[in-house]
């Protein structure tokens, strides 16, 4: 893979005429550079890049986005996927559509905060990415942040630097809400120093808690990655566990200060801190990494029973 820089753009558009003004062009470039080029986009959207390609279509890779990766993991997953595929390619260009219809505002903190991330998560990756956001249908809110989480702005093929851009790191503290405390009947479990007898407890409350089956097994694997990757450090995790709302929450205190992004980056041959977070991220519905003056705190979400 290539060690080119990442470039991450915005574009926000308000009819079809704005959207194909910016896509055809990268589109095209892409095509006549031999670079590979993936379209992301909704299903309408891809209708008319095709159509306004002609047989360029057939050099292209096209995705309907509200399938390419439900969660931000899987969404950045696919990305790296798709760079992967062409390894000896200096660049490639992803067109990609955020999907944010039907998203909690929870799911949309997320989903901002992984824009923002994809800065850093795919930092020397050589892929061109252009973002479109649809302003017909979008809060005004999402579509002021598209300004702080793109370095650059795009109108047809005019590309500006964003003057409201914010680095990853900071736009997730201004934009992530803070956790509400654990209610008073959640259960702690301390680690000490035996990680099976830890990971047994775990087991056995997220089973009282409801969960039942692979969704019993995957959520306490994920628990135990977590606890497991800041056993060998000092100072003892702990564990909290309750249910609420339709679904099971665990947080886990580490004593050590933690990148926020963690776990958003696929695992390699080489064992990595962040494998195990990347696998938390897989089997949990929502998971969020707040980093302190002592340490780190990690909260997982998972559907609860009968959900």
């Amino acid at each position: 893979m290539s060690g080119s820089a990442f470039v991450h753009q915005g574009c926000v558009y308000a009819c079809d005429d704005e959207f194909l003004r910016m896509a055809v062009p990268f589109v095209v470039e892409g095509v006549e550079r031999d670079e590979p080029v993936l379209v992301a986009t909704t299903t309408a959207n891809i209708a008319l890049v095709r159509a306004a390609l002609g047989r360029r279509a057939n050099r292209v890779d096209f995705a309907e986005t509200s399938g390419f990766g439900r969660r931000p993991q899987q969404r950045i997953a696919a990305f790296t996927a798709y760079r992967h595929r062409h390894p000896r390619d200096e660049r490639v260009r992803i067109l990609a559509e955020p999907v944010w219809a039907g998203h909690t505002p929870r799911q949309v903190e997320a989903w901002e905060c992984a824009e923002s991330a994809l800065n850093t998560v795919l930092g020397g990756t050589g892929i061109r990415m252009v973002c479109p956001y649809d302003a017909r249908d979008m809060p005004s809110a999402i579509v002021a942040n598209v300004r702080c989480t793109h370095p650059e702005m795009v109108r047809g093929t005019a590309v500006r630097p964003s003057a409201a851009y914010v680095q990853p790191v900071a736009f997730v503290r201004r934009r992530a809400a803070p956790l509400p405390s654990p209610p008073r009947d959640a259960v702690t479990l301390e680690f000490g120093g035996d990680l099976g007898r830890m990971r047994h407890a775990i087991v056995l409350e997220t089973a009282t808690l409801g969960l039942l089956g692979e969704r019993m097994m995957a959520f306490s694997a994920a628990v135990g990655e977590i606890v497991g990757g800041a056993a060998g450090g000092a100072g003892r995790p702990a564990a909290t566990l309750w249910a609420q709302s339709g679904e099971v929450v665990c947080d886990v205190r580490l004593p050590v200060s933690l990148d926020p992004f963690i776990g958003l980056h696929p695992p390699t041959l080489d064992a990595t801190p962040g494998d195990g977070f990347w696998l938390a991220r897989k089997f949990c519905d929502h998971l969020d990494v707040r980093p302190g003056p002592d340490g780190t705190n990690v909260r997982l979400h998972t559907p609860g029973p009968g959900s």
